[in-house]
């Protein structure tokens, strides 16, 4: 009984600890690859850009060079840009949850910083 409770347990240890975001290695191609407006991969890959590829001081034209060209948000502070992560709306017309990549640059489009802003409703 003890050895059935034992692997019952080691079996939800191991189907626990691989459920979530399965995160991958950062590739350009797939990052701008959309599905129906939305940009299925960039959540499994932004660790990776930001750790790997992504660093400050880069220029702007490496920047898009590496993940393409910036999204329009009108409500940017100027020298701003922002790369949607994720968009989920759930059963509702307007979104419940949103992730944004948030770069910004210095007065000669350079990166200065950047972030991740999660929204949740």
């Amino acid at each position: 009984m003890k050895k059935i409770i034992k692997i019952v347990a080691v079996g939800i240890l191991f189907l626990s600890t691989n459920c979530g975001i399965k995160e991958t290695e950062f590739n350009k191609q797939k990052w701008n690859d959309q599905t129906d407006g939305f940009y299925e991969n960039r959540k499994n890959m932004v660790k990776d850009l930001l750790k790997n590829h992504l660093t400050k001081g880069m220029k702007y034209s490496q920047l898009t060079e590496l993940i393409g060209e910036p999204e329009n948000y009108a409500n940017l502070k100027d020298n701003t840009v922002a790369y949607r992560i994720m968009e989920n709306y759930g059963w509702n017309i307007d979104p419940i949850e949103t992730k944004i990549l948030k770069i910004e640059l210095t007065k000669d489009s350079l990166v200065k910083k950047y972030k991740i802003e999660h929204w949740k409703n």
